[in-house]
């Protein structure tokens, strides 16, 4: 199914405009619309003009939020085809289908927003191609500022490196170039610090709750955590009774976990791993 079918092409308003047409519409997509559309850029004023998602239902909800006339559908040969640029906002797995849809059917500049998947995957599809990897983690429901996000970039030529890097500049201040082998180590090593990071502070939330204390308990002592690494190493802000070589503590919070076998056998190979590596920081 799709809604708001395209009955017409949207008209250029000025050849100064640049037509962005948007593929996705979850997270990332989300925030990239909102930031994107209306932005003035020394290319020229940016307007979303489309968005597509498989079921047109998500692209239709999240184009309702835009101001101006910004189409949605579930139908990829209903997308213009002389767009300036086409942003490919989705899953990983869902890229090299898009691409193969749309191979030989648009001009403009192709972008891909993972952090994962190398620029030589897409060029395989279209010529002007180019990445767009926002270095953050996105919910829908929580506004961010996207001028202050650490935004990589990578080109395949020339004049699309000077042209993503002036609609880079215009989205954020921090703008990096970066290769695909070292986005896929800045990818790797966002997940450990993040979504790792994110499901352990779950997994000590359920704790807390199952024991009657307030599920945010631990917010300051996460405040504290996080401030402390804007000026020192992790490595040396390991605090905790692993690191003190604490034995009597360690077993005692194993047996209060007796009950929760995958934690006690999380808490053991992560105190181990602190263990480790604090004696060959500090042998």
């Amino acid at each position: 199914m799709h809604d708001n079918s395209l009955p017409h092409r949207p008209p250029r308003v000025s050849p100064e405009e640049q037509r962005i047409v948007l593929l996705g519409a979850g997270n990332v997509a989300t925030h990239l619309a909102r930031a994107l559309h209306g932005l003035s850029t020394s290319l020229g004023r940016c307007r979303i003009t489309e968005i597509y998602s498989p079921s047109g239902v998500s692209a239709s909800s999240l184009a309702s939020t835009l101001a101006g006339e910004v189409r949605s559908t579930s139908q990829l040969a209903e997308l213009s085809q002389d767009a300036d640029w086409y942003l490919f906002a989705v899953r990983d797995d869902a890229l090299p289908s898009l691409w193969q849809a749309l191979a030989g059917h648009t001009s403009g500049i192709w972008l891909h927003t993972s952090g994962s998947t190398p620029l030589e995957a897409m060029a395989e599809y279209h010529q002007q191609v180019g990445v767009l990897y926002p270095l953050q983690t996105f919910s829908k429901a929580k506004a961010i500022d996207f001028s202050s996000i650490p935004l990589y970039i990578e080109a395949g030529e020339g004049e699309t490196l000077v042209q993503l890097s002036q609609l880079a500049e215009s989205l954020s201040h921090e703008v990096h170039e970066a290769s695909s082998a070292q986005r896929a180590i800045l990818h790797v090593a966002a997940v450990f610090a993040c979504n790792f990071s994110n499901h352990l502070v779950a997994l000590a939330e359920e704790l807390l709750t199952s024991h009657g204390l307030p599920q945010k308990a631990l917010l300051p002592l996460l405040s504290e955590t996080l401030e402390k690494l804007y000026t020192l190493p992790a490595s040396e802000t390991q605090t905790g009774p692993a690191v003190r070589g604490d034995r009597q503590t360690l077993e005692r919070h194993l047996s209060l976990l007796q009950g929760r076998p995958e934690l006690k056998s999380l808490y053991r190979l992560l105190s181990e791993q602190i263990q480790s590596r604090s004696k060959l920081l500090h042998p």
